[in-house]
């Protein structure tokens, strides 16, 4: 287990073929690497971990093993365990092929690229995620959030910046954004809990749900699907609501026309297929 001092972040480039990655991150001045193959009894995976390179100079660490050959049709897997313990703060860029990764901890500015394999982070500076397919899942965000995957489930706990989300096949859960928040999809349902800014979500097949917002613009368009939206205490709400076949009912009280001080959100919702709800939240 190669092991470096550091007693300050450092960033990690990740380049794996097949394999699982995790990730902790402490209060530590050091930096350990463990490189395993997946089944050892496989010895296609025995000789896929004494390919990965390990090295580590000015602050980067590299972890770099092989890539999975295109038109393989062997049953050798090549799959190896990576695992990575690191100050907290650490930022990450990691390319894979098909795998997992799980990091534990607050890690620092985070970028992932995987073909298949899902995501499971706990704290993060901003982060990008590029995926064909694969669940992404992050607790906490302290920064910017941006999420492209062709088919799996995005759920995030708190996002202190904006949010980026095209998500074709899948849910897509947001507890609470600082920043706009723009979501993409074609099959799956959009729920966001608490918005502190604009919010537009657009899917084809599927509900969207906005527990709360207090300012800014709201704009939910779906095909097939119902709309609920979550108003503030105190603020006033423009509205431009209608559906094809479904009921709207808005159960905020009736209001005189806002002063020109007071918060008003603009509200867009538009469905072909299901009901719309406006209340407060």
């Amino acid at each position: 287990m190669p092991d470096f001092a550091t007693p300050e972040p450092i960033s990690v480039t990740l380049e794996l073929g097949v394999g699982n990655v995790r990730i902790t991150a402490s209060d530590r001045t050091d930096t350990a690497v463990a490189v395993r193959p997946s089944d050892e009894s496989d010895e296609s995976d025995v000789q896929a971990a004494q390919r990965v390179h390990v090295d580590y100079a000015n602050g980067v660490l590299q972890v770099t093993g092989p890539k999975a050959r295109a038109f393989d049709f062997s049953r050798k897997t090549r799959s190896v365990d990576v695992s990575i313990e690191l100050p907290s703060g650490s930022r990450v860029s990691a390319d894979m092929q098909v795998g997992d990764v799980h990091g534990t901890g607050r890690l620092g500015e985070c970028g992932f690229t995987t073909s298949a394999g899902n995501l499971r982070l706990e704290q993060t500076g901003s982060l990008h995620v590029d995926t064909a397919a694969g669940h992404v899942t992050a607790d906490r965000v302290a920064g910017d959030a941006e999420i492209r995957t062709g088919s799996g489930k995005v759920r995030f706990g708190e996002v202190e910046g904006r949010v980026t989300v095209r998500n074709p096949n899948g849910d897509t859960t947001i507890d609470a954004a600082a920043g706009d928040v723009r979501v993409r999809a074609a099959n799956g349902d959009v729920s966001v809990g608490r918005a502190a800014a604009s919010v537009e979500a657009k899917t084809s097949n599927g509900s969207i749900r906005l527990g709360e917002v207090a300012r800014g613009s709201v704009e939910l368009t779906t095909a097939k699907g119902d709309l609920e939206i979550g108003i503030a205490e105190g603020i006033a709400a423009s509205l431009d609501v209608k559906t094809g076949f479904g009921q709207v009912r808005n159960l905020l009280d009736s209001a005189a026309q806002p002063t020109e001080s007071a918060e008003t959100v603009e509200v867009y919702g538009h469905t072909s297929f299901g009901g719309i709800t406006i209340r407060r939240s």
